[in-house]
């Protein structure tokens, strides 16, 4: 979604999301929900490059994003025009996740 949100310069917006199990006091009690998620992402090569459209500037781009309160901004990890996809997807890990423990 991100990649895309910047290879179209914010024209389409990534959606941050998650999967949840159903809240305390969902249906009555005679009824049990479920719930099953099978996610696919797609990736690119690592060495491809994230680059903008011609005309469009790095703010485009990242503020097009809902829920920007949610995820790690974009652009404290899309960095550069032309990142890579590989070093933006290091730089969102090193930004998602703690691996010093």
């Amino acid at each position: 979604g991100e990649c895309v949100q910047i290879l179209t310069g914010g024209v389409v917006v990534a959606t941050p999301h998650c999967v949840r199990g159903p809240r305390a006091g969902f249906g009555t009690s005679d009824v049990k929900v479920a719930r099953i998620s099978c996610p696919c992402f797609i990736d690119s090569k690592p060495s491809f490059p994230l680059t903008l459209p011609e005309g469009c500037t790095s703010i485009n781009a990242c503020q097009a994003g809902v829920g920007r309160d949610k995820v790690p901004l974009l652009e404290e990890r899309w960095v550069e025009n032309g990142m890579t996809f590989g070093s933006f997807l290091q730089k969102s890990f090193e930004k998602y996740y703690d691996w010093s423990s």
